[in-house]
């Protein structure tokens, strides 16, 4: 059984990288243009990804 105690740094990178997938989320567009019909295509979740939706034509973008 291992009795040593975690440094601080590990629990700050966790920290960090939550803030960067923050950070990346906030960035993306709410909005893009349908690269079928032109119309504008917004941002949806389907609990563990985001997508791009079009209303007009139903083309669905899915964010890996």
């Amino acid at each position: 059984m291992n009795t040593e105690l975690l440094s601080p740094d590990l629990e700050l990178s966790s920290v960090q990288k939550e803030d960067e997938k923050d950070e990346v989320v906030n960035n993306m567009e709410q909005e893009i243009e349908c690269p079928r019909c032109y119309d504008v295509m917004t941002l949806c979740s389907d609990f563990d990804r985001l997508l791009y939706v079009c209303q007009e034509c139903d083309l669905l973008l899915v964010m890996k």
